[in-house]
């Protein structure tokens, strides 16, 4: 037999055996719709939640993949996916380990409100699963209050499963909006160092942080940054927020959170951030006509010398609760100084106002829902004292604001007539 003949007979075996091969994998592997349902089982039998899949493709030749298409869970609240793309490493398939190269995900939604029912059922059903890249496109995140937020990012894992870095933006934002962490080595204690880079309204936060675990596996985040020339209003409407005042803001912040899993680590988040906001302005409010009208007029803006404060947030069951302590507003002869609670879609604020360096000082509260808060104040000593002092400094500001206090007062009730007597006989 010559070379070229062994040559064909080789070949022509290899083909054949191929051919054969191919014939079993078609045989074993499933159809498109057996697929489908097998992700269903599967997704249920692992997070304890029912999923409907639209359709399922996969190809083997060339690059693998699995693509799932139009996914929704069935909750009250459904988290919906247009498209999850995974390409899997094949060899590791053989030794009964899942790698995937990359997890794509495209045009998600999901409610805040969905999640719950997957605490601490994520991670037990990831079991095994080795993630090297995730990134996700048009993804829209539903807060407790019911705003949706869409985001783009990326993340890729270091073989400890550990994040080796993250990207988050905010699509289609001006001035955009992202967040940027990336490993960098260790601290001399042992915890995971990241370099953290925020960028949003204008401004920038930069800063560190640490991840630290404990023998037993229990995570420790600990973190500083440092916000420089944020604008205030700009940055909460990128989250489709509406702020009660403008400027820039600067300041320190301090993170902090710990739990068994990431996303106890996001649940339990703390920040304490000390602010100061430069050409600060009151939006929608008019301190000044308002004292004159005696809070009958009250549209516009208050420009302010200063504002400053301190600020802590906590990721709470019903959402972010802020509390804000310290907070001082200077506005010419006005000084305003007070606290306030912003939690669950209300706000409880008291406060006090000055006027003639302290001479006088005025009570307000704010309460009620954030998008339409009862504002409080006795207007009528507040203008009484404005025209006091204005004549007279001092004693001029309280006489004022005695007078005031009088004409804003309720008329008290005439007195009562002196009963008539009945005739004598």
């Amino acid at each position: 037999m010559t070379r070229t003949r062994r040559w064909a007979v080789a070949s022509a075996a290899m083909v054949g055996l191929l051919a054969a091969a191919w014939l079993v994998v078609w045989a074993l592997v499933p159809s498109d719709d057996e697929l489908a349902r097998r992700v269903e089982a599967e997704f249920e039998a692992r997070l304890g939640q029912k999923l409907v899949v639209g359709a399922v493709h996969w190809r083997v030749l060339g690059l693998p993949m699995v693509e799932v298409r139009d996914a929704r869970t069935q909750q009250p609240e459904a988290i919906r996916v247009r498209r999850v793309t995974i390409y899997p490493e094949l060899l590791p398939l053989l030794r009964k380990r899942f790698v995937i190269t990359r997890l794509q995900i495209d045009g998600a939604v999901v409610p805040r409100s969905a999640l719950a029912a997957y605490r601490d059922k994520v991670q037990d059903g990831l079991g095994s699963l080795v993630l090297r890249a995730l990134a996700f496109t048009d993804t829209t995140y539903i807060n407790y209050s019911g705003v949706p937020v869409v985001y783009e990012g990326e993340v890729r894992f270091d073989e400890d499963r550990l994040p080796q870095r993250v990207q988050l933006r905010r699509p289609g934002v001006k001035p955009p909006a992202s967040l940027d962490a990336t490993r960098d080595g260790k601290t001399g204690s042992g915890a995971d160092l990241y370099q953290m880079r925020l960028q949003g309204a204008g401004g920038s936060a930069n800063g560190q942080a640490r991840l630290a675990s404990s023998a037993g596996g229990r995570m420790v985040f600990t973190g500083e940054l440092a916000p420089r020339n944020v604008e205030v209003s700009a940055l909460l409407e990128t989250f489709h927020r509406r702020s009660p005042v403008s400027g820039l803001a600067s300041g320190q912040t301090e993170l902090r959170a710990q739990g068994d899993t990431v996303s106890e680590l996001f649940r339990s988040l703390r920040t304490h951030s000390v602010f100061q906001v430069e050409r600060a302005k009151i939006l929608r409010f008019d301190l000044e006509k308002a004292i004159k009208s005696v809070g009958k007029e009250r549209e516009g803006e208050t420009p302010l010398d200063s504002l400053s404060g301190v600020v802590e947030t906590q990721n709470t069951e019903h959402g972010l609760k802020a509390e804000f302590t310290g907070v001082k507003a200077v506005a010419g002869p006005y000084a305003g100084t007070g606290r306030a609670t912003v939690y669950r879609r209300q706000i409880n604020a008291q406060g006090t106002l000055e006027l003639g360096g302290g001479v006088l000082e005025v009570p307000f509260s704010l309460h009620g829902p954030t998008r339409k808060p009862e504002f409080e104040m006795a207007w009528g000593t507040l203008a009484g004292a404005a025209v006091g002092t204005a004549v007279l400094p001092g004693i001029g500001t309280v006489l004022g604001a005695k007078i005031g206090g009088m004409l804003n007062a309720p008329p008290e009730p005439p007195d009562k007539p002196a009963p008539v007597r009945p005739p004598r006989r």
